[in-house]
C-alpha cells in the first residue's frame, strides 16, 4: 500500500507460507478502506509435487493483517483477473462483469441481482458479445460490443453504456464492424474514440462515426487508448516499447514516444488532481 502524496510504501501484505505460494492477481478495496477483496491463485508446495489450486477471492482485513473470508464467484460469472469489482455507493454490494453484470452481496458474496447484457434489444438481434470496459466516472462504464444485423447477417460494432448506480445498460450501433476493442470518451461526453487497429471518432449525440483511420496500427501490439485531460490528444499504447501520440481532432499521428523498454501491463490515466513531473522532449 502506497501513500500517493509521500510516494512511500506504508504497508504490505503477504499470503504465501513455506508450504503454499500465493499470487495476488487483482485488488478491490472496500469503500471504507478497512478491507480488501483479493483475487488469488495458489500452489501447494508438496515434497514430491506442486498442487495447483483454483483461483478464488479472499477478504483481507488491513488492521489485523488477516484473511477474514474466502469465496468463489458463481460459475455463470466468467470474469478475468483484470476486471474491476466496483462497489455500490452504500458499500453493501459489489459488481462482477461476465456474460451479464452481476451484483453480489458484500457480506454473503451471493448474487442478489443482475444487469442483463445478453438480452436481445429487438427480435432478431443477436446478443451483446464483448465489452472491454472504460470508466469515465465512478459507477459508469463504456465499451465496444458486437451484434449481428438481422437482415444482412453482418457483424456490427456498437457502443455499450452500463450505469451501475441506476442498474441499467444501453447501447447503440455505429456501423459495420471495425477492428477495435478499446474505448475512450471526451471530457464533455460528446465524442467517443474506438481503437486500436482501426481508429475511429464517434459523435455520441448522433451515434455516427465522423472520422476513421483504417489500419492505423500495423505490426505492433497495443491494447490501450487514453485521452489527454484536455481532450486534444490520444495516447495509443499497451504491450510494447512505444506510445503513439495522435491528434484527437484529425486522428493524425503527431509523434511516437520511445520508452526504451517494454511495458508489462496496460498504463492507466492518473486520477484527477494528482501531480506529475513535466519532462521536455
Amino acid at each position: 500500500m502506497i501513500d500517493p502524496e509521500s510516494r512511500q510504501v506504508v504497508d504490505e501484505l503477504r499470503l504465501s507460507t513455506a508450504g503454499r505460494r500465493v499470487r495476488i492477481l487483482g485488488v478491490a478495496p472496500y469503500p471504507d478502506g478497512t478491507e480488501l477483496i483479493l483475487r488469488v491463485v495458489a500452489v501447494g508446495m508438496d515434497i514430491d509435487r506442486f498442487e495447483a489450486e483454483d483461483a478464488e477471492y479472499v477478504v483481507y482485513d488491513l488492521s489485523s493483517h488477516q484473511v477474514k473470508a474466502s469465496f468463489r464467484l458463481p460459475p455463470e460469472i466468467r470474469t478475468d483477473f483484470t476486471d474491476p469489482l466496483p462497489f455500490s455507493s452504500d458499500g453493501k454490494t459489489f459488481f462482477a462483469f461476465g456474460r451479464d453484470v452481476y451484483e453480489l452481496s458484500a457480506s454473503t458474496h451471493e448474487v442478489v441481482s443482475k444487469i442483463p447484457l445478453a438480452t436481445p434489444r429487438e427480435a432478431g438481434y443477436g446478443p451483446l458479445l464483448h465489452a472491454d470496459l472504460y470508466s469515465p466516472e465512478p459507477g459508469v462504464y463504456y465499451g465496444l460490443v458486437t451484434t449481428i444485423d438481422p437482415f444482412m447477417k453482418k457483424e456490427m460494432t456498437g457502443v455499450l453504456r452500463v450505469d451501475l448506480r441506476e442498474r441499467v445498460a444501453s447501447s447503440f450501433e455505429i456501423g459495420p464492424k471495425v477492428d477495435a476493442n478499446v474505448f475512450a470518451l471526451s471530457p464533455d461526453g460528446k465524442t467517443g474514440y474506438a481503437g486500436v487497429k482501426d481508429l475511429v471518432k464517434i459523435d455520441m449525440e448522433s451515434h455516427r462515426i465522423v472520422a476513421m483511420k483504417k489500419g492505423f496500427l500495423q505490426g505492433r501490439a497495443a491494447t490501450t487508448l487514453i485521452l489527454s485531460a484536455d481532450g486534444t490528444k490520444l495516447f495509443v499504447t499497451g504491450i510494447g516499447d512505444a506510445i503513439q501520440v495522435v491528434d484527437a481532432e484529425s486522428l493524425e499521428l503527431k509523434r511516437t514516444i520511445q520508452l526504451g523498454r517494454d511495458l508489462m501491463a496496460n498504463p492507466l490515466p492518473l486520477p484527477a488532481g494528482m501531480g506529475t513531473t513535466s519532462v521536455s522532449k
